[in-house]
């Protein structure tokens, strides 16, 4: 019975909410709402919100506690009692109006680093303090749901299909359901997306400059979250020179993980793409110093 207790005691006050309550309602605005009191016992009394005295609105019958014409005072935690036992307890909230994924100019905005069926969301809903979130699978399988806390109204989660084969194609797009929960109301919607549209690779790794002979050249490899094996995952590169008076200079390359450096740069960076998938570039590598490596001896071969 303690647990159920200090659910109710957090759900009380305005703002509250850190997560999802273990049992809530939805109703439409201005519409009436049946809440029922899971209990065997006949005769109950009824609080909104620790309030004893229900609201002209409330009509109690039992076990059952009716809301006529719900509205936003009429939000809250609904707890049935047996004296001052406490035998249920149900979140009452109103659905929103808004359109799906419109609610405070939400943006659901996803990213994957690789094709390992793992990804992170993240949106912004100022107005609500909780989510929760589930993955419907690329198997057709449910995840569990995943609780979201935000912070100044910004919500990050992170997701994992586990079925999610790289090497197949992908016929159906991933399902993303989402539940946003506010002290007084409700909204819940889906967005639709395949892993191939939101893959943005992480910058490529292990950049070294090196002089041979009269020339320089940069090698690197593909990142460390980026699967194998390279021929079948193939990376399109992006360098880009600052040359000397500050002009930046961009040179593409397919395949290859070493070139031969421009003459005339001051410095180098690399970025990386799937060349066969959404044209999202990685964020850029660290700046790699040439003017240091013309400096040094010929590399020993």
């Amino acid at each position: 019975m303690l647990p159920l207790v200090g659910l109710v005691l957090c759900l009380t006050s305005a703002h509250a909410l850190t997560a999802f309550p273990q049992k809530f309602q939805v109703g439409n605005l201005d519409e009436d709402m049946v809440v029922k009191c899971n209990t065997s016992e006949q005769q109950v009394t009824w609080t909104l919100n620790g309030e004893p005295e229900p609201m002209a609105e409330l009509v109690a019958e039992g076990r059952t506690l009716t809301i006529l014409g719900l509205d936003l005072p009429a939000t809250g935690n609904y707890s049935c009692w047996a004296g001052s036992i406490l035998l249920d307890a149900t979140y009452v909230v109103v659905r929103s109006t808004s359109p799906p994924g419109q609610e405070e100019g939400m943006n659901v905005s996803c990213q994957a680093e690789s094709y390992r069926g793992s990804f992170r969301c993240s949106w912004r809903a100022p107005s609500f303090a909780v989510f929760r979130a589930r993955l419907t699978r690329s198997n057709g399988s449910f995840g569990d749901w995943v609780h979201v806390a935000g912070h100044r109204g910004r919500f990050n989660a992170s997701f994992t299909d586990p079925s999610f084969c790289p090497f197949a194609e992908e016929l159906h797009p991933l399902q993303l359901h989402l539940e946003g929960l506010s002290d007084n109301s409700f909204l819940s919607f889906t967005v639709h997306f395949f892993i191939r549209d939101i893959v943005q690779p992480d910058p490529p790794q292990e950049l070294t400059v090196r002089r041979r002979g009269d020339r320089l050249y940069l090698s690197w490899a593909p990142p460390a979250s980026w699967p194998l094996p390279k021929s079948y995952f193939a990376l399109f590169y992006r360098l880009q020179y600052e040359l000397l008076n500050g002009t930046q200079v961009d040179e593409y390359l397919e395949g290859a993980e070493e070139t031969s450096l421009r003459e005339g740069a001051r410095r180098v960076r690399i970025s990386c793409s799937d060349p066969y998938a959404s044209p999202t570039w990685s964020p850029w590598s660290a700046w790699q110093d040439m003017e240091a490596a013309r400096q040094r001896g010929p590399a020993a071969r």
